[in-house]
């Protein structure tokens, strides 16, 4: 008889286990929790140099007492600073055609040979009233009429006013009647009037001033608005009154506010019916793990998100909702691609071990560093304890200095010329670190050393720290580590009060400083390169290019005939010569 058949046996279904987001110290406030922690958890980071540049703005715009600024006393101040004053100026001495051959020319000639670089911005903002400033005064200059240039400059399509401290719009604003481009950025804005702009304005450029909402202001913008900027503003929780801005509308900008919460977004967004582009990067909700899932699903007439295109292959086949939870949380993680061509170390003495690791610090994913600031609020977070009170410890001195030797072999000279190895300290076991250091795996030397991948990874679920994080310049270290044994004798073995002897000794071989930005949602993650010809600690960020593709392999590399030698993008070269460092940092998203 024919063997019966088996029956098909479904295997079930794994469930993916999920941490609960209500138990994560991330997130816990303990109800003795000393006031101001807060500012303690956001003290001594390293933020990026554009980031402290918008928090001293964000600092300015907190202040209680800000001086009343009308945009028309912005205007005048503007003009007094830019290159129209003498043109203007119905005092001035000079002819408009005196200060076209020699002030002007004289002017933009020092700017060019002496300004540095902080005096040259300051120029462009001041002369960025208008496009082309030069060609409105030529045509006064022609006519010999200061007042042609007054007219031809209430005559312009795009008037921007930046970093002019303006708290207010008047109704000289009604005077630009062929306006499209209204550019004011970097202000003092909140409570906005509306009904002052004129009704021909298409492009409205408010980022970075103190708008918690557009309530007040939405239903009077122009119906034909097609683009709105409010990137790096207060808004986060009253999301409800987006829905009253015009339907004309194609392009919201919102990105680096501190929306947290984006279903309630999706909600009100999906009313804007010919909305085709959505920036929300920077906010918090878009770092969860299911952010590009849920908005291209929830709004499928986007054709760009975060100024990236939206293709067919970036939409689910079917309506796959995210879990909740996927809109709450996500997981930070960060690689060590690859490290080539360390210098080899020598050997060590006999019964000692040497490893490579990788460490950094991650303040605002730190649960233990938090929770210590919540209790204390002067305090350092790194504490001593008390010394032994016996003499029996001691640090021999075999640990203090180096005996390390080089390593001797029969078929190569020792490689390694540098002193690097000979700087090693001891770890102080007595330190107490309130601050986690995360680190690597520890490997031996290689050639080309590889690290578990990923090699850190933490839930997150507080968007607001996951999303800061990316804001800061985080710093990696490349440690190396000799572990000795240190030997007891007999009477030690038997003496319960003996202290175990310091056994570590480390030294620091690279210093590495990486740049984050707001990730992409069309990208795993980013990457970035270092080596020691840079002569900085600065980390170059790889840009959309994949420093994983990119593959090396230490036996000869053998170049086929009629083909140019390897270069940076080929697939499989040999390490660099130099010390190179190879890292990635992203957040693991719902793949679409």
């Amino acid at each position: 008889m024919p063997p019966k058949p088996k029956d098909n046996i479904k295997k079930p279904t794994q469930i993916a286990t999920r941490p609960i987001i209500s138990d994560s110290s991330l997130l816990r406030i303990p109800e003795n929790a000393i006031e101001g922690y807060q500012q303690r958890i956001l003290t001594d980071i390293d933020w990026t140099l554009l980031e402290k540049a918008f928090r001293h703005h964000k600092l300015n715009c907190e202040r209680v007492e800000i001086s009343q600024v009308s945009l028309k006393e912005a205007l005048k101040k503007k003009v007094e600073s830019s290159i129209l004053r003498g043109f203007l100026d119905e005092s001035s001495t000079l002819t408009l055609q005196d200060q076209w051959e020699l002030f002007l020319p004289i002017t933009l000639w020092e700017i060019e040979k002496f300004a540095n670089s902080e005096g040259m911005i300051c120029f462009q903002n001041n002369n960025s009233i208008t496009n082309d400033l030069v060609k409105l005064i030529r045509k006064a200059v022609k006519l010999n009429d200061r007042e042609i240039l007054r007219k031809e400059l209430k005559a312009v399509d795009m008037l921007r006013i930046n970093e002019a401290e303006i708290t207010k719009l008047d109704c000289s604003l009604r005077d630009y009647k062929n306006l499209v481009t209204l550019t004011l950025c970097l202000n003092y804005l909140k409570d906005i009037d509306a009904t002052v702009i004129p009704e021909g304005v298409r492009i409205l450029e408010l980022q970075a001033n103190r708008i918690s909402s557009v309530e007040l202001f939405a239903k009077d913008l122009p119906t034909n608005l097609l683009y709105l900027g409010l990137s790096r503003n207060f808004i986060s929780n009253d999301v409800e009154s987006l829905a009253s801005l015009p339907q004309s509308l194609t392009v919201l900008d919102l990105s680096d506010n501190d929306i947290y919460n984006l279903n309630s977004t999706l909600d009100v967004l999906v009313e804007l019916s010919n909305l085709t582009s959505l920036l929300l990067a920077g906010n918090p909700c878009s770092v969860c793990a299911g952010y590009a899932r849920a908005t291209l699903t929830r709004l499928p007439r986007l054709k760009c998100l975060d100024n990236r295109e939206v293709l067919s292959i970036d939409r689910v086949p079917e309506l796959l909702e995210p879990h909740p939870d996927d809109l709450r949380s996500a997981y930070f993680y960060f690689t060590v691609i690859r490290i080539m061509s360390v210098p080899q170390p020598p050997k060590p003495e006999k019964g000692a071990t040497t490893t490579f690791h990788v460490e950094l610090e991650l303040p605002l994913l730190d649960s233990n560093r938090r929770n210590f600031l919540m209790y204390h609020t002067n305090e350092s977070l790194i504490q001593m304890m008390p010394p032994p009170e016996d003499d029996i410890w001691h640090i021999p001195s075999s640990m203090t200095t180096s005996k390390i030797v080089n390593p001797v072999r029969d078929d190569e000279t020792s490689i390694h010329e540098s002193d690097i190895y000979h700087h090693l300290t001891v770890k102080n076991s007595r330190q107490i670190c309130n601050y986690t250091t995360f680190e690597s795996n520890k490997i031996q030397w290689n050639k080309v050393m590889n690290f578990q991948e990923p090699t850190v990874k933490i839930f997150c679920p507080d968007l607001v720290a996951l999303r800061d994080t990316f804001r800061t310049v985080v710093t990696i270290k490349l440690v190396y580590t000799v572990t000795s044994t240190a030997k007891q004798g007999k009477t030690e073995k038997k003496s319960v009060h003996s202290m175990k002897m310091p056994n570590e000794q480390i030294a620091v071989l690279a210093t590495v400083k990486c740049s984050l930005s707001n990730p992409d949602w069309s990208q795993i993650s980013q990457h970035f390169h270092w080596d020691d010809t840079l002569g900085t600690e600065e980390a170059i960020h790889w840009g959309e290019g994949d420093l994983t593709a990119v593959q090396y392999s230490q036996a000869p590399v053998k170049t086929p005939k009629g083909k140019p030698q390897a270069d940076a993008g080929s697939s499989r070269q040999s390490p660099p010569d130099n010390l190179t460092c190879h890292f990635a940092f992203g957040i693991e998203t719902l793949r679409l």
